[in-house]
């Protein structure tokens, strides 16, 4: 979802402004079983299985598969594609300093997740042929990305219940984001692979609302439509046991 850049501080503004505002509110948890894999392409070595990896497929997909295969992408699923690299990348980033300023669980595993999630992305620009985004720590090519990590960055230091609700708006981006990115292509393992993601981000952002949740906030959406929110978080909730959000977050 690619946002005009004259008028993205102002959308953050208005998006961020109810992060540190909102008042509290108890959520109720969710029932689901530990070991649930419902939605997930499963199938060992399959992008959405790397994609995904450890709780939906243990064993069997520690690393991105190897696929070398060509891949004939336009020009607007490129940049969509270099887009979503430098975003998967942003959220990394922002959990690792949350994660070192606050220690709450869910910044114990989700870096290595998004991590995982930009390899899969960089080994899908490799197979394109065209070049991967520069990696240098806290600085983006897109200039629409290093503006929301400098303000997400900085609301999310102010304090561990800005970083939360810092993150879960991270994961709703990503998840409109990737949105966008299936609907440039029909190349079907592109769509995989940001399918694959978009449900590991479901996971991620069942996590921080339900580590807000325990601390009595209601975490609104900022960015999805309250239906498709509470759908995609329900959804998430049936596999992570322990109530909505309560584990590290599934990769």
């Amino acid at each position: 979802m690619k946002i005009n850049s004259c008028s993205l501080g102002l959308i953050l503004g208005l998006a961020l402004a109810p992060l540190a505002l909102a008042a509290p509110a108890q959520r109720g948890p969710a029932a689901g079983g530990p070991n649930s894999t419902a939605g997930n392409d499963c199938t060992p070595g399959s992008m959405a299985c790397a994609a995904v990896c450890d709780a939906s497929c243990p064993g069997v997909c520690a690393t991105v598969t190897a696929d070398t295969t060509p891949l004939a992408l336009g020009t607007t699923a490129q940049a969509a594609l270099l887009f979503q690299i430098d975003e998967e990348r942003m959220a990394r980033e922002l959990y690792t300093a949350f994660g070192a300023k606050w220690g709450l669980q869910p910044y114990a595993q989700i870096p290595t997740a998004e991590a995982r999630h930009e390899a899969v992305l960089r080994q899908l620009v490799s197979r394109a042929g065209i070049a991967a985004p520069t990696a240098a720590t806290g600085r983006f090519d897109s200039e629409e990305v290093q503006k929301r990590y400098d303000a997400l960055l900085a609301l999310g230091l102010e304090s561990a219940d800005s970083a939360l609700r810092a993150s879960a708006f991270v994961e709703e981006q990503d998840i409109a984001d990737l949105q966008a990115l299936i609907a440039t292509t029909d190349n079907l393992s592109l769509q995989q692979a940001a399918t694959a993601l978009k449900t590991a981000s479901g996971h991620h952002l069942n996590a921080f609302v339900g580590v807000l949740a325990a601390r009595g906030i209601t975490y609104e959406p900022k960015v999805l439509n309250p239906d498709e929110f509470e759908a995609i978080v329900v959804s998430a909730s049936r596999g992570m046991g322990r109530g909505r959000g309560r584990g590290p977050g599934r990769a």
